[in-house]
């Protein structure tokens, strides 16, 4: 087993330049602890590496602690964390099944299908396509969720009005927190908590997913993790 692949294309696909390379040997012979990394790029990046880090460890635990339910996906764009979890699935050679739910219409600076851009990733990964369900999330989660889910990541963010959002979200939640088994995780995206985040740390881009976290979780015994991530924020709970 390892998780060296979630540094690999198509995760990080723009390496650093030579000139930034040369800099950080130097700095190194001269003593200094410190060294230049890229940033996340918003325009191409869907996640940093400590959240593609988090979302191994998570999967993974599920499958070793044999919580019973298929994989979930709420919004999968082109497949950036899909992949880890399908990547996972394999490794463990686990019967479990990927579900991704997307209506694909939103395209960032991809040109041309992003379901097609997805399934391409897929495949260039050698990765097993997972099961797709295209169109809107209050078409398709009402009826086509699994019976039994054990692991769920709920990327639904957009940017827009913060209780457009937290609606969204609330949704969501309503149908999928009763088919979670007990021990399930369900990573939220962009669960921002600024009270106990260091400052400088993660961006509150979709406050929303806070918002509805707080309303939806306000009478059940799950409690939000928030998770590091340096640039990029999220968090989990796990279905008691």
């Amino acid at each position: 087993m390892d998780n060296f692949f979630i540094s690999n294309p198509p995760f990080n696909t723009k390496r650093i330049p030579a000139v930034i390379d040369k800099f950080n040997k130097g700095i190194r012979k001269l003593g200094y602890n410190y060294r230049l990394i890229r940033a996340v790029d918003p325009a191409s990046d869907m996640n940093s590496i400590e959240q593609r880090s988090n979302y191994f460890l998570l999967a993974d635990s599920i499958i070793g602690n044999q919580v019973e339910g298929d994989f979930v996906e709420i919004g999968s764009f082109t497949g950036q964390c899909a992949m880890i979890f399908q990547k996972t699935i394999e490794q463990h050679s686990s019967a479990k099944e990927l579900h991704l739910y997307d209506n694909f219409q939103t395209q960032f600076t991809i040109q041309g299908s992003v379901e097609a851009e997805l399934k391409r990733n897929f495949l260039s990964a050698g990765l097993r396509l997972p099961y797709i369900h295209k169109g809107n999330f209050e078409a398709t989660i009402p009826a086509e969720l699994p019976d039994k889910i054990s692991f769920v990541h709920i990327d639904c963010g957009f940017g827009g009005d913060k209780n457009s959002h937290r609606d969204i979200i609330l949704f969501c939640l309503e149908h999928i927190y009763p088919r979670m088994t007990r021990g399930a995780i369900c990573i939220m995206m962009d669960y921002h908590d600024a009270e106990i985040t260091p400052k400088g740390l993660g961006l509150d881009v979709n406050p929303g997913v806070k918002m509805a976290c707080q309303e939806f979780l306000k009478d059940r015994p799950e409690e939000m993790t928030a998770l590091y991530a340096n640039e990029g924020s999220h968090g989990f709970f796990r279905k008691a």
